[in-house]
């Protein structure tokens, strides 16, 4: 391996990788591909090929004289500028067993350090985003049905069944199609192509986790780009499938806005009484600061506390729509009702 590495080092004279030299944007070729090219500040870089509008992710390391493809797909061997011109080697690896030429010629951007942000980079990549409908159409139930929807960057569903109230309830869940939120989604991308190589933006889900022919409860998954475990947030709406109503799920047990989320006194007395003491790591933090999320289920409602301190010591509650029926407001009493007659 290293033979072969000095061997084609030696072809390319003055090899610099990584250095501010070759900071700004290029056009050039690989083999006869026609590519573009960008070459941040620090150690990422980014590339597509002019046919094929897909960015790939270079990375260097401070000590290797070479660029490494996203997923290992390949690697660049560079050698220094000379007049706005770069010559190199692209490899499938150290081992040379395949090798096409690399040429490059200077752009602009040699005093940006995230020259991958910059529009010579960007907008041949940045053409009108269509909606993506997905082929699968998912049963949820017998009768009841759902296909996924992108657009630039967001994830919605639409609902298919008998229910009544269907067509409004897609109203509401349509996607934002503004210019608004296509710029957001293009600044996203290249924000992150400026910092790290490659054009990331949030993960989406979006999917229904009750249906029935009363109420249906739709998820809404994020997970912020760059970001770990604390970026992740669920948010989860609730419809009448009769009148296509907003369901406030708190309002079924007296609590009003102001203090939705938190249990009501003698709801969370009656469910900590069954709850089994927590682990010593856990003892520290003090029992019932957290706000918790509400769902429905088909025999019961579920409290699930926001994740809090270091994590695994938020808790879980479930109590039976039977065992619930002392602390259910009058709306509660009749949506209650509503669900466990259709289960009969």
């Amino acid at each position: 391996m290293f033979r072969t590495l000095v061997a084609i080092l030696l072809l390319i004279p003055a090899v610099a990788c990584a250095e501010t030299s070759l900071q700004g944007v290029w056009k050039g070729s690989i083999g006869t591909k026609a590519i573009i090219a960008c070459f941040n500040a620090n150690t990422s870089a980014s590339y597509y090929y002019v046919d094929y509008l897909q960015p790939i992710g270079l990375w260097a390391g401070n000590k290797n004289p070479f660029w490494r493809e996203e997923d290992n797909t390949g690697i660049w061997i560079l050698g220094a500028p000379v007049d706005g011109v770069v010559a190199g080697m692209w490899l499938t690896n150290l081992q040379a067993q395949k090798r096409l030429p690399i040429k490059l010629v200077y752009v602009d951007g040699g005093d940006d350090e995230a020259a991958c942000a910059r529009d010579s980079y960007n907008l041949r990549l940045e053409s009108p985003p269509k909606i993506e409908v997905a082929k699968e159409v998912i049963q949820f139930s017998p009768g009841r049905s759902y296909r996924k929807l992108r657009f630039a960057g967001q994830e919605t569903i639409a609902l298919f069944g008998p229910d009544p109230a269907l067509e409004q309830i897609n109203s509401f869940l349509t996607l934002d199609q503004s210019k608004g939120a296509i710029d957001a989604y293009f600044q996203q991308r290249r924000e992150f192509l400026g910092r790290v190589g490659v054009p990331a933006v949030d993960e989406r889900d979006t999917e229904p986790v009750y249906w029935d022919e009363n109420f249906i409860t739709v998820r809404f998954f994020e997970w912020a780009a760059g970001t770990g475990t604390s970026g992740i947030s669920n948010r989860y709406q609730t419809w009448s499938t009769k009148t296509g109503e907003a369901i406030d799920l708190w309002q079924w047990i007296g609590v009003n806005s102001n203090n939705r989320g938190k249990l009501p006194p003698k709801l969370k007395k009656f469910l900590y009484k069954q709850h089994v003491e927590e682990s010593p790591e856990c003892s520290g933090y003090y029992r019932g600061e957290g706000v918790f999320t509400l769902t429905l289920s088909k025999s019961g409602l579920n409290f699930d506390e926001s994740p809090w301190g270091s994590g695994g010591c938020e808790k879980s509650f479930f109590i039976s729509y039977e065992n619930l029926r002392p602390f259910l407001s009058p709306a509660g009493k009749k949506a209650v009702s509503a669900i466990t007659e259709t289960e009969k």
